[in-house]
């Protein structure tokens, strides 16, 4: 499946601790932004459950707490707007918005959001695994049309 065109948006956006629009990101925030603006879907803002991006065990237990109210998807079926969900420094802590032909749209501390792909060497062996939110999509949405 290829990248849709709208990725194109928001490529270059600023690292931002705590950010949640455009003029600055974090990876939950960039998620958060794409998940808005592409999907029609507003996903919590966690702003007050970490203080830096950093912070490994505080980020990596809000995303075990928070993994059951999303579907996990089986390495080789994600599909565009799902969440990567990838390990850093052996736990699970940074997101990326899955886009299409093993791509994903994220951002670090840093750099700049960018795509990036996550079977490659950088990141294929850090991937916790893949994440749909369980609302998100209804059995009459194709894969292709939240391609478009």
């Amino acid at each position: 499946m290829p990248v849709p065109f709208w990725a194109g948006y928001y490529i270059g956006l600023p690292f931002l601790d705590h950010g949640r629009d455009r003029a600055g990101v974090d990876c939950w925030g960039l998620v958060r932004l794409v998940m808005a603006e592409q999907f029609g879907i507003a996903l919590p803002s966690f702003v007050y459950e970490y203080q830096r991006t950093t912070q490994v065990e505080k980020i990596s237990a809000l995303i075990e707490r928070e993994s059951p109210k999303w579907k996990q998807i089986e390495i080789g079926a994600e599909a565009c707007g799902d969440v990567a969900v990838l390990r850093v420094r052996g736990k699970p802590m940074h997101v990326g918005i899955v886009l299409g032909d093993q791509q994903m749209l994220h951002i670090e501390l840093g750099i700049n959001s960018v795509i990036e792909r996550y079977v490659g060497p950088r990141w294929a062996d850090r991937i916790h695994g893949f994440y749909r939110y369980r609302n998100a999509f209804n059995n009459d949405i194709s894969t292709q049309d939240r391609n478009d």
